[in-house]
């Protein structure tokens, strides 16, 4: 069920043109720069945009500006670290093709900072209204947040409108976004 609902919206993402995808990003980060948990977060981990997702680049570069630490993850043996950077140098391509960290040249996050206000931006491909993502299937979101409390985290899923589904069926271990920003509205998901 899942490997349908991620074939049936990864094809409608990748479907968009280039054009389609700077504009929508756009409204996505007009309305994350407005939102408290952004402004006043510390410390940002977010995904490297790869193809059609709604594209980070800009916001990595404005989080930086504003003097954030930003994080990026490395894949590593099926599991996902962090790591922080300081701009765009340094990062190498994975055998997928995605941007990430040097594990050579960038320091690994490995505990939490307390009184660090943390968001995490999430990709994903369908989201229900609740909060609920349907990934790329591997887990590594759920995965790395579910070692931590989850209020210590703002869980942010940037997501175009079309993305958005009624229902997506959960497993125990699925964690769910706080807010779902799309080109056409911020989803308040938490309880």
């Amino acid at each position: 069920m899942k490997s349908r609902i991620r074939r049936k919206y990864k094809e409608k993402r990748d479907q968009l043109t280039e054009d389609l995808v700077h504009e929508y990003s756009m409204k996505v980060r007009k309305r994350l720069y407005g939102l408290q948990e952004f402004l006043n977060c510390d410390m940002l981990f977010t995904y490297i945009s790869f193809g059609n997702e709604v594209d980070t680049h800009e916001i990595i570069r404005k989080a930086l500006s504003m003097n954030k630490h930003v994080y990026v993850p490395r894949v590593e043996n099926k599991n996902m670290s962090f790591y922080r950077i300081n701009g765009f140098e340094g990062l190498v391509r994975s055998d997928f093709g995605i941007l990430e960290p040097d594990d050579r040249i960038h320091l690994k996050y490995t505990k939490p900072l307390p009184g660090f206000k943390k968001v995490m931006l999430l990709p994903g491909l369908a989201f229900d209204k609740v909060g609920n993502r349907i990934g790329y299937g591997a887990g590594y979101y759920d995965r790395y947040l579910g070692k931590y409390p989850q209020d210590e985290w703002v869980k942010i899923a940037l997501a175009y409108d079309f993305q958005i589904t009624d229902r997506i069926t959960v497993d125990i271990y699925d964690i769910p976004a706080d807010y779902i920003i799309t080109n056409d509205e911020l989803i308040i998901c938490k309880k």
